[in-house]
């Protein structure tokens, strides 16, 4: 028979454990120095630990999320430039870009091994047909990608887990 631990469980235990580590503090104070009753009384205090540990969590969970980045573009918000990449198309797998949605206009910006939601003004398989060319892209989070993609940084474009593209930052067009 298995144990379920409710809130009302968790406090009684812990309410014992600092119980017998008070009875231990006791103990340890009014035995004498060099006695087994106050190495009891030593071991007893110790139960505290897990008790304070348990208060830390406890008070851990109470500090709010912070709140999450966003995964997705706002719908029908209008596209502001923030990049402008030079970009030349790696040849993609057989049947991918027949199978690509055709109104999908976001993609992954990799640069080393950390990677930026960005999407064009356009679709994707429009441009990916035009390669080379300079494009223009919006991130996601600017306040995180613009510090990474400083004018000159090499970069792979993928879109999901594909490589469609690689690519170097022209110029950051956006504020940030």
């Amino acid at each position: 028979m298995s144990i379920i631990v409710t809130p009302l469980r968790r406090r009684l235990v812990m309410a014992v454990l600092l119980a017998l580590a008070c009875a231990g503090g006791v103990i340890r104070y009014q035995a004498p120095d060099p006695s087994t009753l106050r190495d009891v009384g030593t071991l007893l205090l110790v139960l505290w630990l897990p008790a304070v540990g348990n208060l830390v969590a406890y008070l851990i969970r109470k500090i709010p999320a912070r709140k999450p980045p966003p995964s997705a573009f706002p719908p029908g918000a209008p596209f502001a430039a923030q990049l402008s990449a030079r970009i030349d198309t790696v040849e993609p797998p057989a049947g991918w870009l027949a199978a690509l949605d055709p109104s999908e206009q976001r993609c992954t910006v990799l640069v080393g091994r950390r990677g930026f939601t960005v999407r064009s003004a356009s679709p994707l398989s429009q441009w990916l047909a035009e390669a080379p060319q300079t494009l223009a892209l919006e991130c996601l989070v600017p306040s995180a990608a613009l510090r990474q993609l400083v004018p000159g940084t090499a970069f792979h474009l993928l879109v999901g887990t594909t490589p469609v593209a690689q690519g170097c930052v022209v110029e950051q067009v956006g504020g940030r």
